[in-house]
């Protein structure tokens, strides 16, 4: 499974995303991208829910 992790970006590109961080007044991150989210059937969706209650954590499934 891949992590998702910040993206390792150059300085023109840095630059710009933090032009546009001061002009919306928020904090921007930008990430590598990852797999697509992977289509579930709706017996896999009742699995992890139920892998979720039980572990208190939010899974997400992404394509291998």
């Amino acid at each position: 499974m891949e992590c998702v992790q910040p993206a390792k970006l150059a300085k023109a590109p840095i630059k710009e995303i933090q032009t546009l961080e001061q002009k919306l007044g928020v904090t921007l991150v930008a990430y590598d991208k990852v797999h697509p989210y992977k289509k579930l059937s709706a017996a896999d969706i009742t699995k992890l829910k139920a892998a979720e209650k039980e572990t208190g954590a939010i899974l997400v499934a992404y394509e291998a």
